[in-house]
């Protein structure tokens, strides 16, 4: 179960966790292992805290309704923005990986603006999650009419306003977009967000 939450193998002796196995091991009892020269060069590098990537793009209409899809997986009812992992292990770059992604969830064949906000999510005995988050610009009722969304993996798609999205989407989605908002209006950013929440810094649009 280890292994499946981490994204890893894990290489059990007896039923025991072997130091090459990042899944098997307590994070402290990694980071000492480390400390104390107990890995060789392959152990070291199979360790190695393991993050997730992915990359969304904020588009929003002319009445500032911000661009959601609704995944056939997952929670019913829960609203995400256009985008999902990226393939690193392929050398894919976030900024590609949000032009494919649109293309392939919602058919639109986009180049993504700027980026606006890169957050850091984490919760104990799964690996981190980095998001990028690119700006899509405005869309028209010509583009919103042009969506084809990516059959079973997509239901639906809709715009809301900043103020419908307590009912739609996840707190920490929710904290990132209004972040996102806020940095495109005041034209400021890329932000470094914890969580959804601006980290202190020049130019940060502050709490939420």
């Amino acid at each position: 179960m280890a292994a499946l939450r981490t994204g890893s193998l894990a290489h059990l002796i007896d039923g025991v966790p072997q130091p090459g196995s990042p899944a098997g091991l307590d994070p402290a009892v990694r980071v000492a292992l480390e400390n104390a020269g107990g890995y060789d060069e392959a152990a070291h590098r199979a360790a190695r805290p393991k993050a997730l990537t992915a990359a969304n793009v904020l588009f929003t209409d002319r009445a500032g309704g911000v661009l959601l899809v609704r995944p056939g997986y997952g929670e019913p009812g829960r609203w995400l923005l256009p985008g999902g992992g990226v393939d690193s292990d392929l050398g894919e770059t976030p900024r590609a990986a949000a032009a494919r992604e649109v293309r392939e969830e919602i058919g639109l064949d986009l180049e993504p603006g700027r980026l606006l906000a890169v957050n850091w999510s984490h919760r104990p005995g799964f690996p981190a999650r980095i998001r990028f988050l690119y700006d899509g610009g405005v869309l028209g009722p010509d583009v919103l009419a042009r969506i084809r969304l990516r059959p079973v993996e997509l239901l639906d798609w809709r715009t809301a306003q900043r103020g419908d999205l307590r009912g739609l989407v996840k707190p920490k989605l929710r904290r990132q977009i209004k972040a996102a908002l806020r940095a495109l209006a005041a034209g400021t950013g890329p932000l470094e967000l914890h969580e959804g929440r601006p980290v202190g810094h020049p130019g940060s649009p502050g709490p939420f």
